[in-house]
């Protein structure tokens, strides 16, 4: 079952000027609703939180300050 958004969105199909002279089928507009369900959730398509890209930004920048110390200069010890 689709979100109420994604039909909404997929509605809106019909409603353009080149399509709004053709019959809803509301069969298709749910199939196209589903699909856009699937892709929105796809990690890839960055659908975290605010706080989550947040949290991934401080991961990354923690790591990539000890990558970067590391490797340009591989002699520092360890603190």
């Amino acid at each position: 079952m689709a979100s109420g958004l994604a039909r909404q969105l997929a509605a809106r199909a019909w409603c353009t000027p080149t399509t709004s002279g053709i019959d809803m089928d509301a069969r298709l507009a749910e199939a196209f609703a589903e699909i856009l369900d699937g892709v929105w959730s796809k990690a890839w398509l960055g659908n975290a939180t605010t706080g989550e890209l947040i949290e991934e930004l401080k991961a990354r920048s923690h790591l990539d300050y000890r990558t970067n110390k590391y490797w340009s200069n591989p002699t520092v010890d360890d603190e």
